[in-house]
């Protein structure tokens, strides 16, 4: 038998653990049949990304709703010791999916959407919450198929200058380039943190780097190949976890 059909399946409800029994609405018991595949009297995991995780039993299950009989806490995986911050700039909608997904089981703390000058991706004003709820939900997906406690927090897109502007100032802040001479994995040790910085498809303007060098973001190359945003997201903080993190 694989590892994979001996894992505990989990599941994220954002509320309160700390009683004998949860209600699911019928979205959520929805959820445990058509994508968990999970029926009445099978065990689960139910954490809420707030520091409580509990041994589970569906006890009943039903087209409008579900219970879980809750039981034993479990001891919640810790989080990595690297306070990583992914600054991304919008590439296409499957692809910052991709990136939300990924950059979430590789430990990222916080993504910060940001429109740079090549973006090609513009998200009207009515539809920023719907996206980033959207994200929300592949970054609870993820945290429950790797494990981890707390999905990153995920802010709504901005400006890239404006999004710079918010960022901590006591942090290590690195912008990949591929013209740069020095290799991200070759960078010093960040002693409170890093953000990394990622360009859309087109890669970042000389607009978008003046607005980078003003807030102090040194560059650094993934090396001679030039990588789809969405593989240099994932690799950047790959590298950044092997390096200075839990990987």
């Amino acid at each position: 038998m694989s590892a994979r059909k001996n894992r505990t399946t989990r599941l994220f409800v954002d509320r309160d653990l700390s009683g004998d029994t949860l209600p699911l609405d019928g979205d959520e018991a929805h959820y445990l049949v058509h994508v968990l595949r999970l029926q009445r009297g099978n065990e689960l995991i139910a954490f809420n990304g707030r520091g409580d995780e509990r041994h589970a039993i569906v006890s009943a299950l039903q087209r409008r709703g579900a219970v879980l009989e809750l039981r034993a806490e479990h001891a919640a995986l810790p989080e990595s010791l690297l306070g990583l911050t992914l600054v991304q700039a919008l590439p296409k909608s499957d692809a910052m999916d991709l990136i939300v997904q990924k950059a979430t089981e590789l430990g990222v703390r916080t993504i910060v959407p940001v429109y740079s000058e090549f973006s090609v991706v513009r998200i009207d004003a009515d539809r920023l919450d719907r996206r980033v709820e959207h994200w929300r939900r592949i970054s609870q997906s993820a945290c429950e198929q790797c494990g981890r406690h707390a999905p990153p927090k995920i802010v709504v897109p901005a400006a890239l200058n404006d999004a710079l502007r918010e960022l901590p100032s006591d942090v290590a802040k690195l912008a990949l380039d591929p013209a740069a001479e020095g290799r991200l994995a070759a960078a010093p040790h960040p002693a409170n943190g890093i953000v990394l910085a990622i360009g859309p498809e087109g890669g970042f303007a000389p607009s978008d780097w003046q607005q980078l060098d003003t807030a102090s973001f040194a560059r650094a190359t993934l090396g001679p190949r030039v990588l789809r945003a969405e593989t240099a997201a994932i690799t950047a903080c790959a590298i950044a976890q092997a390096q200075w993190g839990d990987l």
